[in-house]
């Protein structure tokens, strides 16, 4: 709040961006009960812009609050790309009244483009996701502990988070086919109105298809190319470049993200086919009944999103996966000129032949990126080992998750 930039509260629809703000807005009046405010939601259907009618908003304050000075406002504006021109306008009020300015958005691609080249590096970016795991166990009121009963009831939360995921509406949901409709609906909003509606496309029949497809890949490598095999075996008839596009669409709309393959080259890491992995585990199983059963993938996806929450941001995923012909591991967390950290995920190495195999692609893993310790994320095991000179901690996903 006390920060003189302009802030982009950036994230899928339903996470608790439009909250977040009015928090921000309830501290401010217990604060300074004078404090000057101007909110705005730009998709109220009753009010349609173009962009040489934004300043109608200030007008409009000014005629509403005679005398009051605009100079000294907090401006608080919701998802602002449903107004053509938004970034200028909010440009204008940093420039000439007020730095106070924050907004939010459910598309990404504000901040790669317009943001970024209109406003010049006058706005940070403040990502909201689902709830990480122990954000969850807040809302669902367990107190996460390792022993006794504590400890129970926090497996069980975490059994429920695997497969319902983090969005807040859903948390508190006793009935399993309503948690499921609200889902798909966070499914259908951002599919119709963040990536067909934002992006104004007119041919998108293919689309529930393709990310119907791209959902059953978790844990594998998919390209482009296939994708569209996919799609022409179909009956669709599209473009590679659109399939490229409709990737992109998705990725900025927060339906999933794309992991590349690690390499100490940016170029072949850009060039690399692509793991997919869903921003909440809810959203994935909703539209897609085959993980259900599959508790091993979901752990997978959890452990991306928890990865992501610690060491990735909005400009920067630093999340990689590494593989060859005869080992794979499924993540390496490199930051530029850091040392890189492997991550394998299993639910269980109990059994012999998953454990070996488990192993073998860590500590190859750990030999090719130049590490000297990797993980291995497990639903309920730990252990510390040293193999070939490489530390190897095999971690509770529960217990890690919540710092415990």
């Amino acid at each position: 709040m006390e920060l003189d930039k302009i802030q982009a509260i950036i994230g899928p629809r339903r996470v608790g961006k439009t909250s977040a703000m009015l928090l921000a807005m309830e501290d401010l009046k217990k604060r300074d009960a004078t404090s000057e405010i101007l909110y705005f939601n730009f998709e109220d259907e009753r009010v349609q812009f173009e962009p040489q009618q934004l300043d109608l908003l200030l007008q409009a304050w000014r005629k509403l609050h005679p005398g009051r000075d605009l100079e000294q406002a907090w401006f608080f504006f919701d998802e602002v790309q449903a107004a053509p021109g938004w970034e200028r306008f909010l440009n204008r009020i940093n420039e000439t009244l007020s730095k106070k300015i924050f907004f939010t958005g459910s598309n990404s691609s504000i901040l790669h483009t317009q943001v970024k080249s209109v406003m010049r590096g006058r706005s940070i970016a403040v990502e909201l996701l689902p709830l990480a795991f122990r954000e969850y166990c807040d809302f669902k009121d367990v107190k996460p502990s390792a022993y006794g009963a504590g400890k129970s009831k926090t497996i069980a939360a975490f059994q429920r988070y695997l497969l319902w995921g983090g969005y807040p509406e859903t948390v508190n949901l006793t009935s399993e086919t309503i948690q499921t409709a609200y889902l798909q609906e966070y499914y259908n909003s951002m599919l119709l109105r963040d990536i067909i509606e934002y992006n104004q496309l007119s041919n998108y029949a293919y689309l529930r298809n393709l990310y119907r497809q791209a959902a059953t890949t978790i844990g594998k490598t998919i390209s482009v190319r296939r994708l569209h095999n996919h799609l022409k075996a179909h009956q669709y008839s599209v473009g590679i470049n659109t399939v490229y596009e409709a990737m992109d669409m998705a990725e900025n709309a927060y339906l999933f993200k794309r992991v590349s393959k690690f390499d100490h080259s940016d170029s072949k890491r850009e060039k690399s086919d692509k793991k997919i992995y869903w921003v909440d585990n809810g959203v994935l199983n909703a539209n897609t009944a085959q993980y259900a059963g599959n508790k091993g993938l979901l752990l997978e996806n959890a452990v991306f999103r928890e990865l992501y929450r610690r060491y990735g941001n909005i400009y920067n995923q630093n999340i990689y996966y590494s593989a060859d012909t005869s080992w794979e591991c499924d993540f390496v967390v490199y930051a530029e000129g850091k040392t890189p950290l492997p991550v394998q995920v299993c639910w269980s190495i109990a059994d012999v032949q998953t454990r070996e195999k488990g192993l073998k692609g860590l500590i190859k893993a750990c030999q090719y990126c130049q590490a000297k310790e990797g993980w291995i994320i497990t639903a309920d095991e730990e252990e510390e080992m040293d193999i070939k000179g490489i530390h190897v901690a095999v971690k509770a996903a529960w217990k890690w998750m919540t710092g415990e």
